[in-house]
C-alpha cells in the first residue's frame, strides 16, 4: 500500500515540475500568452454563446410581436462572425506561439542533457533516451493544446452554460452541476484503474525504441553473424507485451466511453422530460426551454471531451516524467560556484594519492602517485582491467576520485572549469568517435571556427588526405552513422587530425594506433613524434612499439604503478614490462 502512494506522490510531483520546466519556457513572454491562451478564446467563445441566445430570444419574438425578430436573428450571425474571426486569429497567434515556446524547450533540453555525466550516458540506451527526449518535447504540445483549445473551452463553456440554463430554471441548472461534477468523478476512477497499464507500456515503448535503435546502429555486426532474425524475435517479445497491454487498457476505455454515452443520454431524456414538464406548468416559457436544449446539446459535446482532457493531461504528464526526473537530477561531477578556467603555462601532471572505485564497488585505481613533467611523454601498459583507460577518464573529469587529487600546473582539476580543462586536452580514445557528418566537419570539431586549409593541413600531418583526396567528394564526404563508411584505420587517423587540429596542450592517445596497419603504423608514427613535441602526453597501447620510444613507461597492475622506467631500464629490470615484450605477437601485448 505505501508503495502504490510513494508512487502516486512521485508522479504527482513530476506533474508539478513538468508544468514548472514547461511555465519557465512559457513566461518568457507572459503578455502573450495570456492573449492567445486566455483573451481570445474567451472573447471567440463569448461571441459564439451568445448565437443560442439570439436565436433563442428571435423564437420568443414570434409570440410577441413586441420583438423585432430579424434584429436577433441580425445580431446572431453578427455575433457568430466575430466568435469566427477571434478564433482564427487566435488560432494564428497559437501556432507562433507554439512554435517559439518548442524552439526554447528543444534548446534548453537538449543543453541540460548534453551536459550529463559521462556515467549517464554509459547507462542509457541511446535509442530510448531518443524516444523518451521526443516524448517530453511532445508533451509539451499536448499539454498546451489541452489547455488551450480543450480545458479552457470546456471550462468556459460549462460555467457559462449552467449559469445561463439556471437562469431559465434554477433546477435544471443544478442538475447539469450534479452530472458534471459525476462524470468527472467517474472519468478519474477509469484513469486510476488504467494507470498500472499505461506505466507499462511506457517502459516496454521506451525498451522497443532502445533495442530497435541497437539493432540498426549495430547492423553490421547483425549481417555478419546472419542474427536478423534474432533482433526481430528481441524486437517482438517487447512488441508482443505491449500489445497486451495495449488491448487491456483500450478496452477499458471503450468500457468507459459506453457507460458514460449512456449516462449522457439518459441525462438528456430526463433533462428534456423536465423541461416539458416546466413548459406545460407555465414555470418557463417555451422560447427559454428552447435555449435551454439547444445549449445542452453543446454542453453535452463538452461532456464528452472531458474524457480526452483528463486523459490528455494524464499521458501528457505520463510521457515527460522520464526526462522531467533526467532534468532535475544533478550531475555527480559539477563545477564549483565561479570555479575559475583552467590557465596552462608548462602542463606538468600530478597525481597524488589517487584512490578510486567505480559504483559497483570495483577499485581501479588504488592510492596513485605519477607526477608527469611539462613536456614529458609517457607510456601505460598493463593487462586488461589494470586502469589505463581509468587514469584518462579521471584526467579528463569524467568521472570524481574518492580521495587524492590530481593536478595540472599546480591547479587542482576539481577546482577549475570542466569546459576549460577539456578543451586544454586533445583526446584520441581506442575507438574513433564520428559524427554522421561531413569529413571536414569531424576533423574540424575540436576547434569553434576552422578554415578548410587547416583541416587539411592536419589530414596531412595524420596521413588521412591520402585516402579523403581520393573520394568523390573529398572533405564533403558524409562519414555515416559513427563513421561507417570507413574502415577502422581510416577512422583512427581522422580521429588523430582532429586532435591535431585542436592544438592542446596536453595529448591523450588511448590505443590510438590499435586499428593501424603495419604500413600505415609507419606513416604516423612520425605524425605522433611532431605531435608530442613540446606537449605532456601520455600514451596508452597494447602495441608496445608504440611506446618504446617514451621518455618513461608506467606499467600498470589493478590500479597500481608497479614498474616505471624508460624501454631500456625495464627490458633491463627482467621485470613484468619484459615479459610482456617478450610475450608479444605481432607487435601487441597478449593478454
Amino acid at each position: 500500500m505505501s508503495n502504490s502512494v510513494d508512487q502516486k506522490d512521485k508522479s504527482v510531483n513530476y506533474a508539478r515540475q513538468t508544468l514548472s520546466i514547461f511555465w519557465s519556457h512559457i513566461k518568457i513572454k507572459p503578455a502573450r500568452f495570456i492573449l492567445v491562451m486566455v483573451l481570445i478564446p474567451l472573447s471567440a467563445l463569448m461571441f459564439s454563446t451568445a448565437v443560442p441566445y439570439f436565436l433563442s430570444q428571435a423564437i420568443s419574438g414570434i409570440a410577441n410581436q413586441a420583438i423585432n425578430v430579424s434584429n436577433y436573428l441580425l445580431l446572431a450571425a453578427l455575433a457568430g462572425a466575430i466568435g469566427g474571426l477571434f478564433n482564427y486569429f487566435g488560432f494564428t497567434l497559437i501556432i507562433k506561439h507554439e512554435a517559439d515556446m518548442y524552439k526554447s524547450l528543444v534548446d534548453s533540453a537538449a543543453t541540460i542533457l548534453l551536459q550529463k555525466d559521462a556515467s549517464f550516458f554509459s547507462n542509457q540506451k541511446i535509442g530510448a533516451l531518443t524516444g523518451k527526449y521526443i516524448e517530453f518535447i511532445n508533451s509539451y504540445i499536448k499539454i498546451q493544446d489541452v489547455l488551450i483549445i480543450k480545458t479552457l473551452s470546456f471550462v468556459i463553456a460549462m460555467g457559462t452554460g449552467i449559469y445561463i440554463i439556471a437562469q431559465s430554471s434554477t433546477l435544471l441548472g443544478i442538475l447539469l452541476l450534479v452530472f458534471t461534477v459525476f462524470i468527472l468523478v467517474e472519468i478519474r476512477i477509469t484513469m486510476k484503474i488504467r494507470t498500472p497499464y499505461r506505466n507499462e507500456r511506457k517502459e516496454i515503448r521506451a525498451n522497443i525504441f532502445g533495442e530497435v535503435a541497437d539493432s540498426l546502429s549495430n547492423s553490421l555486426v547483425v549481417k555478419t553473424f546472419a542474427k536478423e532474425s534474432r533482433e526481430l524475435r528481441h524486437i517482438n517479445e517487447h512488441t508482443k507485451k505491449h500489445h497486451k497491454l495495449y488491448i487491456k487498457d483500450i478496452s477499458i476505455v471503450m468500457k468507459e466511453g459506453t457507460i458514460r454515452n449512456i449516462i449522457t443520454v439518459v441525462f438528456q431524456i430526463i433533462v428534456i422530460g423536465l423541461s416539458i414538464t416546466l413548459v406545460k406548468d407555465g414555470k418557463i416559457e417555451l422560447g427559454a426551454a428552447i435555449f435551454a436544449l439547444t445549449y445542452l446539446q453543446r454542453v453535452a459535446a463538452q461532456i464528452f471531451t472531458l474524457g480526452d482532457i483528463v486523459n490528455g493531461y494524464d499521458s501528457a504528464f505520463l510521457e515527460a516524467a522520464p526526462i522531467t526526473k533526467m532534468l532535475l537530477e544533478a550531475n555527480q561531477v559539477n563545477d564549483k560556484k565561479n570555479a575559475p578556467k583552467l590557465r596552462i603555462e608548462k602542463g606538468s601532471i600530478q597525481f597524488e594519492n589517487t584512490h578510486f572505485k567505480y559504483e559497483d564497488g570495483k577499485l581501479a585505481i588504488d592510492n596513485l602517485n605519477l607526477h608527469i613533467k611539462s613536456g614529458e611523454k609517457i607510456g601505460i601498459v598493463g593487462q586488461s582491467g589494470a586502469g589505463k583507460t581509468t587514469i584518462t577518464k579521471l584526467l579528463l573529469r569524467f568521472n570524481d576520485l574518492n580521495s587524492g587529487s590530481i593536478m595540472i600546473d599546480n591547479q587542482s582539476i576539481s577546482e577549475v572549469t570542466q569546459t576549460s580543462l577539456r578543451g586544454s586536452i586533445a583526446y584520441v580514445p581506442q575507438e574513433p568517435l564520428l559524427f554522421h557528418r561531413s569529413l571536414a566537419e569531424n576533423i574540424g570539431y575540436s576547434r569553434d571556427n576552422f578554415t578548410i586549409e587547416e583541416v587539411i593541413e592536419a589530414a596531412k600531418k595524420a596521413h588521412a588526405h591520402e585516402f579523403i583526396d581520393e573520394l568523390p567528394n573529398k572533405y564533403e564526404t558524409i562519414v555515416g552513422e559513427r563513421g561507417v563508411k570507413l574502415s577502422g584505420g581510416q577512422r583512427q587517423r581522422v580521429a588523430i587530425a582532429r586532435a591535431i587540429l585542436k592544438d592542446a596542450p596536453i595529448l591523450v592517445l588511448d590505443e590510438a594506433t590499435s586499428a593501424l596497419d603495419s604500413e600505415s603504423e609507419k606513416l604516423i608514427q612520425d605524425a605522433l613524434g611532431k605531435l608530442m613535441k613540446n606537449r605532456t602526453s601520455i600514451v596508452i597501447a597494447h602495441r608496445l612499439s608504440t611506446i618504446q620510444k617514451m621518455d618513461r613507461i608506467i606499467v600498470l597492475d589493478k590500479g597500481k604503478i608497479t614498474e616505471e622506467g624508460s624501454h631500456k631500464e625495464l627490458l633491463l629490470k627482467n621485470g613484468t614490462y619484459a615479459k610482456l615484450w617478450a610475450h608479444q605477437s605481432g607487435g601487441f601485448l597478449e593478454d
